[in-house]
């Protein structure tokens, strides 16, 4: 199930909150948790997000391996040590400091779909990732044919 399409670059207030996509919010309210799961994003400079009911799928996957590898316990420490940040009445939703620092999100977040996930970077910084990505896959296509 595809979950998260488009681009939405939306204001950071004064407080570190944030709007998060309406389109969005939907696919993120539950009966025991409305809001997003994030964490920093492994080797890019942006915040990983997604649902609760990922994160339940995630633990799904985890339970099917070995608890006792390194490899695993790594991957369980880093889902599971993300934030969950709740909506508030206004859909809006409160990064902490030190996600907003490590990833130099200040005045405005750009939301990025990525199907069942997405991630949340400084604008630039996705602009500079956009161009390396149409490279990547310009190149790819070079290839195959």
């Amino acid at each position: 199930m595809i979950e998260f399409v488009g681009k939405f670059l939306n204001k950071i207030d004064k407080k570190g909150r944030v709007s998060v996509p309406a389109f969005w919010r939907p696919k993120l309210l539950g009966k025991e948790f409305s809001g997003i799961v994030v964490q920093s994003a492994d080797g890019y400079k942006a915040i990983d997000g997604y649902s609760q009911k990922y994160l339940e799928q995630y633990q799904q996957w985890l339970d099917t391996k070995d608890p006792l590898l390194e490899s695993n316990e790594y991957e369980a420490t880093l889902i599971f040590g993300s934030s969950m940040l709740p909506f508030d009445q206004e859909g809006r939703v409160l990064i902490p400091e030190f996600l907003r620092v490590d990833n130099f999100i200040k005045s405005e977040a750009l939301f990025v779909g990525m199907g069942r996930k997405f991630r949340i970077w400084e604008p630039v910084a996705f602009k500079e990732y956009e161009r390396k990505a149409k490279e990547y896959m310009s190149k790819r296509k070079k290839n195959e044919f």
